[in-house]
């Protein structure tokens, strides 16, 4: 009776287990690539720790990579509209970020990129390169 109880327990331990580390695997992998229709690839997301971490592993995936904050308090935002558009003026992604990181892989070339928040709309350039990546930082204040 006893050696059936602890194997019980062993069992429902392991299934707790499992269960555990399934929702934490699901968790980090509900960030999907997603591909525009001219071929641009990009993940978005970074709400929660756990998307934080799944991004830290995708970012050198890519080599444009833009982060979405308030000024000052550095405080995280989603739901930003993003275009980018090439030299040629072409659109090679127009989307809505779901968090506050947004990678981008892009052919290298020269790009403008606008991010719109309540309202409020910035516009960079960055220049990609072969075998480089960049960085840029989009801060909106409060309305």
């Amino acid at each position: 009776m006893n050696s059936r109880l602890i194997s019980l327990r062993a069992v429902l331990a392991l299934a707790i287990f499992a269960t555990c580390t399934f929702a934490v695997a699901q968790e980090t992998t509900t960030i999907k690539p997603q591909t525009t229709p001219s071929g641009i690839e990009y993940v978005s997301g970074g709400i929660g720790d756990r998307q934080q971490d799944a991004m830290k592993v995708l970012r050198k995936d890519y080599n444009l990579r833009l982060t979405f904050a308030r000024p000052g308090s550095g405080e995280y935002l989603a739901d930003v509209r993003v275009t980018m558009e090439n030299a040629d003026n072409a659109k090679v992604l127009d989307t809505t970020s779901t968090g506050p990181l947004l990678f981008v892989k892009l052919p290298p070339g020269a790009y403008r990129i606008t991010a719109e928040f309540e309202g409020q709309s910035q516009v960079k350039k960055a220049t990609i390169r072969d075998g480089q990546s960049r960085g840029l930082v989009y801060r909106f204040a409060k309305k």
